[in-house]
């Protein structure tokens, strides 16, 4: 969940203006844009630092009397969370299943949530999760999973079908059920 820009940004010749625009927005969260299902394994970042990408935007959460950090942190470990990659699965574009592309949503959270997904996102940030396809042995996501159990009071039983249920989904496997 944590990352680092991966190169330099300079502004195309001309373009400056556009360049100073876009750079007021980074950020430090990021939520992809578009993505390959079967090879993803992330569906939110956070750089030490603001930063832009370009199949990754910047989001901005803010809910008064909460921390910002603590909330982007906490944001992050429900985002990578197997309900996340649910619901976030059900509202992509239907072009291509396993290429889909998001609206830019509100994204919410519970405030008493926030501390207990932002020491989650503390104590796993560096550690690399697998491809969505492989989310029911990924200890990483189950460890997501288990805070989001605890913190929001979710079901076990009903993340546990949900993540066996996304394993399965072509989407995320790019290949046909199983008969």
């Amino acid at each position: 969940m944590l990352a680092a820009a991966d190169s330099a940004i300079t502004p195309k010749r001309g373009r400056e203006a556009q360049a100073r625009v876009l750079w007021k927005k980074r950020g430090a969260l990021l939520l992809p844009t578009r993505m390959y299902t079967p090879l993803v394994r992330v569906m939110a970042v956070r750089l030490p630092q603001a930063s832009l990408g370009s199949a990754w935007v910047p989001c901005h959460p803010h809910i008064d009397g909460v921390n910002d950090v603590a909330l982007e942190k906490a944001l992050c470990v429900y985002l990578n969370s197997s309900v996340s990659v649910w619901a976030m699965m059900r509202a992509r574009s239907p072009k291509k299943l396993t290429y889909p592309q998001f609206s830019m949503a509100d994204l919410r959270a519970r405030g008493e949530a926030v501390e207990r997904l932002a020491s989650a996102y503390d104590a796993h940030r560096d550690k690399p999760f697998m491809p969505l396809a492989q989310m029911c042995v990924d200890h990483v996501r189950l460890a997501m999973d288990a805070v989001l159990i605890d913190a929001l009071g979710v079901g076990v039983d009903e993340i546990a079908s949900i993540r066996q249920a996304l394993a399965a989904e072509p989407l995320i496997t790019g290949r046909r059920y199983a008969a």
